[in-house]
C-alpha cells in the first residue's frame, strides 16, 4: 500500500484487515506487429496451436547460450538479440506441449509461435502396473519437499515486476475528539478532501540476490541492484507532509509509552519496538529506496515459493478438500511427470493443473486459481468487512543435478474491504496497575477500499557461491530508482526482462483523482 494511504488505512485498518493490489489485465490476446524488431529487440507470441489460446509464462531460451526469458501472462515474450545472428535458435517449451526450435531468422516472417500440446498415456512411461492413486501423489509432494528443494548458497540475476492497484470507493471520516494537537478537526477534514480515489503503479527490479543456506544468519538475503523502473506518482505534497505529521506523531515516544487502536472491544497495541514496524524513513531523495527495506519486500514475496503456506497451497496441504484426476503423463527435461488436475471437493477453494516428477514427487510446475463462487477469508463482523475474492498463482522449478530450483513464479491478489466504526488511536504509558492514557483521537470511519497486487518472479541465470562470497558481499543502503509516467521500451534496451503487458505499456499517470 503507498504511503498517501498510511493516515487514513493504518488507523482504520490495521490489524483488522490486510488490503491487497493488482493491476487488471488486457482483454487482447492476439496482437499483430509489422516489424518484429526494436531497438535490438525480437518480440513475439506464444500460442496453443488448437485453441488459439495464449500460453503463459512460457520458457524461450537460446540453444547453447545462457539466455532465455518466459513469456507473460498474455503470452507475449520479447528477448535481446543484439549479440545473435539469424541463425541461432530459440528453444520454446511449455509442460505438457511438444518443444518446438526456430531461429531467429525464421521469427522475421512470425512473430506467432504455435506449440502443440502433448499428453502421454501413462502406459508408455510407467514400467511396472498401474498408476498410484492421484491423492498418494500428490502427498508426496511435501514429503519429499525438504529433499527435492535443498536451500544453496548463491547468486541469481532475477527480475521482478510488482503492480499495485487500490480504488477507494467511499470513505468519510467523522471526527469526534482529539486531545492531540496536530490531528484536530481541520486535520482530519483536510485528510479526507485530499486522499486520491484511485491510485496504481508499476515496479519493474532487474539485480542479483544473495542467498545463503544457512537459515541460521541474521540476513539470508542480499539484493545487488542493476535497474529499478517505477511509474511516478503526481505531486501530492501537501497529502505527504500530513502523512508525515501523523508518522512523526507515532514515532514521539519515551520509555515505557506506547499506540494502541482500540475500536469498542477490539483493540491493538503498535509495536514501535520492532524495526519493521516503524515509520519508514527509507530515502535519501525521492530518488532513491532503502535496500533494507525492498530486500525485506523481496522475502516476503519468497515466501510463496516455499510451498509452506497452507492457505495459498490448500491443494497440498488439505487433500481432502479436492477431487484429484491423472490426465496423463509428459517429459519435461528428459523427466517423465504426472499430470494431476484438481477441482474443490469439499469446501477447497482452488482448481488447476500440477506436474509432479514420478520418480522424486516434485512438484515441478503449478498452474491454479480460486474456482467459480469461491473466495478466501472473507470476514464481515461488527462493522467490519474483508473478503479476499482474487487468487491466482503459477509457478515453475527447474531441475539441476538432484535439486530442483525456482524458475519462476507469479501471483495475483485481491480483496475487498470495507469498515463502519468508530476507531480511537490511543497513547498510554505503562504503570504497575492500570496504564495511563495520555493521548486520544476518536475518529468514525466509513471506508470502502477495493485493492489488488500481482508479483512476477524469474530467476533469469544462477551460480553457486561460497558462504564466504555471501559474507563478503556488502548491500548498499540505497538503490536508485528511475521514476517515469508511462512505460519506455528504452528503458530496458539491452536487458532481457518479462514483456510488459498492453495495458501496462499504455498506461500512463493521470491527474490525481480526489475524493468529492
Amino acid at each position: 500500500m503507498k504511503r498517501v494511504y498510511l493516515l487514513s488505512i493504518l488507523i482504520t485498518l490495521i490489524s483488522i484487515v490486510n488490503s491487497n493490489s493488482q493491476t487488471t489485465q488486457d482483454s487482447t490476446i492476439i496482437e499483430t506487429t509489422k516489424n518484429n524488431y526494436f531497438n535490438e529487440e525480437l518480440k513475439g507470441l506464444v500460442l496453443d496451436i488448437d485453441k488459439q489460446t495464449a500460453l503463459p509464462y512460457a520458457n524461450i531460451y537460446v540453444l547453447h547460450k545462457n539466455k532465455g526469458v518466459i513469456s507473460n501472462e498474455k503470452g507475449h515474450f520479447s528477448i535481446n538479440i543484439s549479440d545473435l545472428d539469424k541463425t541461432d535458435t530459440l528453444r520454446f517449451q511449455y509442460i505438457g506441449y511438444k518443444t518446438r526450435n526456430i531461429t531467429i531468422g525464421q521469427l522475421e516472417t512470425s512473430s506467432v509461435v504455435y506449440l502443440k500440446e502433448e499428453i502421454i498415456n501413462l502406459s508408455e512411461i510407467l514400467i511396472f502396473g498401474s498408476p498410484p492413486d492421484p491423492v498418494t501423489i500428490v502427498k508426496k509432494v511435501l514429503e519429499n519437499k525438504d529433499s527435492n528443494y535443498k536451500r544453496t548458497t548463491s547468486k541469481k540475476q532475477t527480475f521482478i515486476r510488482e503492480r499495485y492497484i487500490s480504488d477507494i470507493d467511499e470513505i468519510s471520516l467523522n471526527y469526534k475528539k482529539s486531545s492531540i494537537t496536530e490531528l484536530n478537526r481541520e486535520m482530519i477534514e483536510l485528510v479526507e478532501q485530499k486522499i486520491p480515489k484511485y491510485s496504481t503503479s508499476y515496479t519493474d527490479f532487474l539485480g542479483y540476490l544473495y542467498f545463503t543456506k544457512n537459515q541460521d544468519d541474521s540476513i539470508t538475503l542480499k539484493v545487488d541492484p542493476i535497474r529499478t523502473v517505477s511509474l511516478k506518482d503526481k505531486d501530492i505534497a501537501e497529502l505527504e507532509q500530513l502523512v508525515s505529521v501523523f508518522e512523526n506523531i507515532i514515532a514521539d515516544i519515551e520509555d515505557k509509552e506506547y499506540w494502541k487502536i482500540k475500536s469498542g472491544v477490539f483493540s491493538q497495541k503498535l509495536d514501535m519496538d520492532d524495526e519493521n514496524d516503524k515509520p519508514e524513513k527509507d530515502s535519501l531523495n525521492e530518488k532513491t529506496k532503502k535496500l533494507s527495506f525492498f530486500s525485506r519486500r523481496v522475502e516476503h514475496q519468497l515466501d510463496y515459493s516455499l510451498l509452506d503456506n497452507k492457505n495459498q497451497w490448500e491443494f497440498l496441504h488439505n487433500t481432502g478438500k479436492y477431487k484429484y484426476t491423472l490426465a496423463g503423463g509428459t517429459r519435461v527435461n528428459g523427466e517423465e511427470v504426472y499430470i494431476i488436475d484438481f477441482t474443490p471437493d469439499n469446501n477447497g477453494k482452488y482448481f488447476g493443473r500440477m506436474y509432479i516428477s514420478i520418480n522424486t514427487f516434485a512438484l515441478i510446475r503449478a498452474d491454479y486459481e480460486y474456482a467459480p463462487d469461491k473466495t478466501g477469508r472473507d470476514i464481515h463482523l461488527l462493522g467490519v468487512g474483508y473478503t479476499e475474492n482474487q487468487f491466482s498463482g503459477s509457478i515453475y522449478f527447474e531441475k539441476k543435478d538432484s535439486n530442483y530450483r525456482l524458475k519462476y513464479f507469479s501471483y495475483k491478489t485481491g480483496a475487498n474491504a470495507s469498515i463502519d466504526r468508530n476507531l480511537s488511536l490511543i497513547k498510554k504509558r505503562k504503570r504497575l496497575l492500570f496504564d495511563k492514557k495520555l493521548n486520544e483521537l476518536k475518529v468514525g470511519i466509513n471506508l470502502s477500499v477495493r485493492s489488488e497486487e500481482s508479483i512476477e518472479y524469474l530467476v533469469l541465470n544462477e551460480i553457486e557461491i561460497s558462504e564466504k562470497q555471501f559474507s563478503g558481499f556488502k548491500q548498499q543502503e540505497y538503490m536508485e530508482i528511475i521514476y517515469v509516467d508511462q512505460f519506455d521500451d528504452k528503458l530496458w534496451r539491452g536487458f532481457s526482462i518479462i514483456e510488459p503487458t498492453k495495458q501496462m505499456k499504455e498506461y500512463k499517470k493521470q491527474e490525481v483523482n480526489y475524493i468529492e
